[in-house]
């Protein structure tokens, strides 16, 4: 019995607008590196010592929220003023391929302590990243629609593309040892709970028009797979099947059947008393899904000759653009089998970070970094130039420019923290300019986060 996937066209639509219609790539700067004083740098290098005779603790679901995207062409290409679309003027502007490499994360809990020589951390965070490559030729079937297709008999491939996004839950215990004055080493074991996946690699899309039977054919040829907490239920309104939500307690806080590990090393190092250098290699590790696992073949949506439309208001047969994208998703059917006792598993991103420091005064530094993230299909390579400076009291920010893959991307940055004796905040982005216009910038990034400051002498 074919299925009529709603959950599935859910995902479809959310990657086509932030992958197809934003062009998504996503990086994460480690930009908490440049301010002093903020714990939650030990989230990217297990290493950092926290401050001696201080227990740190972030606020709940505030302790650190990080979001990155980026585009090849800014969201505006799509919507003008007013959100008015155009798939034509957004086809124009794309290049011959599109790729999609985004994250985002949050901080349930935070904390972090120093005991003589150890310095652990504790956090509890929630994950997701996503990522995919796809074929401009894809978008023409949205701006042109199925008539023209039909009417000029074309038989044609549209293109390729691949999708992957995971969502989970990340437990991570940190320890960071001080090996006399100029080094420390750290490490952080991490255990994951998936929560959700869905993947699909080199799918293609292709139109047939078949004079004949007077009709025309979009098949996607490809697999399919979705873990996720869904069932498959008979909808006996609409005659058809399509997946319902399921969670349970065990969904929401850590399902045991997706469970996966991976590990962060670090170490810090100071040459001089006025320089360090930091090296660190995070999320080395897996995810596995066991909990319902669906799989989906081949999939065709036939349009009768006289159910073919365009997409030129005012003419015959005419329906919006983003109208028929969705009724395209609502009528793909799969045929969906569950894999019970396969257990597919995958790696998540992991990163490397190299960094220096040189402090001119006590209230004023300037350095670099370096970070390499290495995605399925597309790594990232990010390189900043920083400098920080301290104010009196306990207002400290940085100034940077960061080369985002090649040194025609160059992004200016911006980051501010306020500490009190008992309170810290702190914001971070490295391309300062895409705030002020998030509409018009193909680059943005993102983190913000709350602490509790405690003293324990």
């Amino acid at each position: 019995m074919p299925f009529r996937l709603n959950f599935f066209k859910n995902i479809v639509l959310a990657f086509l607008f932030w992958g197809i219609v934003v062009g998504t790539s996503g990086q994460e700067s480690g930009s908490l590196y440049y301010l002093p004083g903020i714990q939650q740098w030990s989230l990217e290098n297990p290493a950092m010592q926290n401050q001696p005779g201080q227990l740190v603790i972030g606020m709940p679901f505030l302790s650190g929220i990080s979001g990155q995207w980026g585009s090849s062409v800014p969201i505006n290409s799509l919507f003008s003023k007013g959100f008015d679309y155009s798939f034509s003027r957004f086809y124009d502007a794309l290049g011959e391929e599109g790729e999609i490499q985004a994250s985002a994360g949050a901080v349930l809990f935070f904390a972090g302590f120093r005991h003589q020589i150890y310095s652990f951390s504790f956090s509890v965070s929630e994950r997701a990243f996503a990522e995919g490559i796809f074929d401009r030729e894809i978008i023409s079937i949205i701006r042109d629609g199925t008539k023209n297709y039909y009417d000029e008999k074309r038989d044609e491939e549209l293109g390729r593309a691949s999708f992957f996004l995971t969502h989970y839950r990340e437990i991570a215990p940190g320890i960071s040892i001080k090996w006399g004055d100029r080094l420390d080493v750290g490490i952080r074991p991490k255990f994951l709970f998936g929560k959700l996946h869905f993947s699909g690699r080199d799918l293609s899309m292709a139109v047939k028009a078949d004079t004949i039977k007077e009709e025309l054919t979009i098949t996607t040829d490809g697999n399919f797979l979705l873990a996720g907490p869904f069932y498959p239920e008979f909808d006996t309104i609409s005659m058809t099947n399509k997946f319902m939500t399921d969670l349970s307690p065990g969904d929401y806080f850590f399902q045991p059947k997706n469970f996966g590990v991976a590990l962060d090393l670090g170490l810090v190092y100071r040459p001089t008393k006025s320089s360090d250098i930091s090296l660190s290699i995070s999320d080395i590790g897996f995810v596995g899904f066991r909990h319902e696992i669906y799989n989906t073949g081949i999939q065709q949506v036939k349009f009768p000759k006289n159910n073919t439309y365009q997409s030129n208001p005012g003419e015959k047969q005419y329906l919006e653009p983003y109208q028929a994208l969705k009724n395209f998703l609502d009528s793909l059917s799969y045929e969906i089998i569950e894999q019970p006792g396969k257990r597919p598993s995958y790696t998540i991103p992991f990163k490397i970070n190299f960094a220096g420091k040189y402090h001119f005064t006590k209230n004023l530094t300037s350095g670099f970094q370096y970070q390499y993230k290495n995605y399925q299909l597309s790594p990232v390579n990010l390189f900043t130039l920083f400098a920080t400076a301290t104010l009196q009291p306990g207002i400290s920010f940085y100034g940077s420019l960061s080369a985002l893959n090649t040194p025609k991307n160059i992004f200016p940055g911006l980051g501010a923290s306020y500490t009190t004796d008992w309170l810290q905040i702190y914001f971070t982005s490295y391309n300062i300019s895409g705030i002020f216009q998030p509409m018009a910038t193909k680059q943005l990034n993102l983190s913000f986060g709350i602490n509790f400051l405690f003293e324990t002498q």
